[in-house]
């Protein structure tokens, strides 16, 4: 039960003059991801922050997390940065605390197309790699941004407008990374 419906529930609740202690205010899959990123060095806010990040992709997307901040999409993947932090990195094992959690943008795989909310690699990381198919840049990129083309030697990447017409090709892989706009953009085609 998200956030937003505990509190709807609990109001519902009290309102009804019930107690509120009938409301539970942590399901075991809250528990869980505060588990999991207390595990990973993150604090309780850092992991709150991030779980309501991770939902409303997911929500946005109909994908599924498949790690702490990791979510599968058609087509590819998102990378969410951690609240507070410049650049999204892998949470999926131990924190190794001799690299600093800002040193570093999360690279860019080889044989994908991989864009960042933000400029120079900053922010949430979507990669993509089936050619042949138009996929939805994440909700909320409406601006700024930065991409890489990291496929395999000369294959270029193609953006569309919200109407799916084309707009831009990009240079031949590998290319980047790049500061860009994602405001005219609603779609990538990554091959």
């Amino acid at each position: 039960m998200r956030t937003s419906h505990r509190a709807a529930l609990a109001a519902a609740v009290a309102f009804a003059g019930l107690s509120a202690a009938i409301v539970p205010t942590n399901s075991a899959a809250d528990t869980a991801f505060t588990d999991q990123a207390v595990r990973a060095g993150l604090t309780a806010a850092q992991a709150d922050g991030l779980r309501q990040r991770v939902d409303a992709y997911v929500d946005a997307t109909g994908g599924r997390r498949i790690a702490l901040n990791k979510i599968a999409v058609k087509g590819g993947t998102i990378l969410v940065t951690v609240p507070g932090e410049t650049y999204a990195r892998e949470l999926n094992g131990p924190l190794d605390r001799s690299v600093p959690a800002n040193a570093l943008a999360a690279s860019c795989p080889y044989l994908y197309f991989c864009g960042w909310k933000g400029s120079n690699r900053s922010g949430d990381q979507w990669n993509i790699s089936k050619c042949g198919v138009l996929q939805e840049i994440p909700d909320g990129w409406n601006s700024g941004g930065s991409w890489q083309n990291n496929q395999s030697r000369g294959t270029q990447a193609y953006m569309y407008n919200k109407n799916r017409d084309w707009i831009h090709t990009t240079p031949p892989a590998p290319y980047g990374p790049v500061n860009g706009d994602w405001g005219p953009v609603w779609y990538v085609q990554a091959c």
